[in-house]
């Protein structure tokens, strides 16, 4: 007897950017259990807002072992440079949404978390992110 897919979505952090990081910093979202999560369905849903002029958002994973540490997850072994979602213009400004798969190797790790790296510019008040991670869950007795 097969058990139903149990498709499932995670929320993975929302906030705006009024610590006012400089550009380089990382803002990282909720973390969550990688536990009874089916490998290789494992995607989130970045919508981010650039709103400060200049403004780059670029979105990245990181994974941990205590739910305190995290490191950043590469794409692949060539570690292939994240390229920004969003950017500040001068203008009224629409958040932007992408959908980015978690690499496989994610799950080698307790834990997962979403985050936001902004460039250029200092980000401030107006700029927000939220992720949302979607999956299928193993269907348990």
């Amino acid at each position: 007897m097969a058990f139903p897919v149990r498709h499932q979505t995670i929320a993975g952090g929302t906030g705006t950017l009024t610590a006012a990081p400089v550009a380089g910093d990382t803002t990282g979202g909720t973390g969550i259990s990688l536990a009874n999560l089916e490998k290789g369905t494992l995607s989130c849903l970045f919508t981010v807002l650039a709103q400060t002029t200049n403004l780059t958002l670029t979105g990245k994973f990181q994974v941990s072992d205590d739910n305190s540490t995290y490191h950043d997850l590469a794409g692949d072994a060539q570690n292939p440079a994240n390229v920004p979602i969003a950017t500040g213009t001068a203008s009224v400004d629409i958040a932007v949404t992408k959908v980015l798969p978690v690499p496989e190797a994610a799950f080698g790790w307790k834990y997962l978390r979403a985050a936001v790296v902004n460039g250029v510019a200092t980000g401030a008040v107006g700029d927000t992110y939220d992720f949302s991670f979607r999956c299928r869950k193993f269907s348990g007795f």
